[in-house]
């Protein structure tokens, strides 16, 4: 399964709804985007549990974040998450 349809079942949208999908994708891209930034390794990541982790809390914080000029942070579990695949470099990649 994608990193999009697990984001979607994760908030209970139907994956054949697609009213999301560009909202969603967007913030799949950006925290992909700011794992890469920390050195981890690009082959695999999707794969990664941590990274499917970090997707999901990343696109759960900000789904539907009302642009209201409150600033709306990732909770303390995001970091720890970013900091443990970081160390790791991706190498906790899990075969299947």
């Amino acid at each position: 399964m994608g990193l999009l349809n697990y984001v979607k079942k994760s908030l209970l949208i139907p994956v054949e709804e697609t009213y999301a999908d560009d909202e969603l994708n967007t913030y799949i891209d950006a925290c992909i985007a700011l794992i890469l930034s920390t050195g981890v390794k690009e082959e695999g990541i999707e794969d990664n549990p941590l990274t499917k982790s970090l997707v999901l809390i990343y696109c759960k914080t900000f789904f539907g974040f009302r642009r209201d000029g409150a600033v709306k942070e990732l909770p303390r579990s995001f970091d720890m998450l970013l900091l443990q695949l970081s160390l790791s470099k991706g190498d906790s990649n899990v075969s299947k």
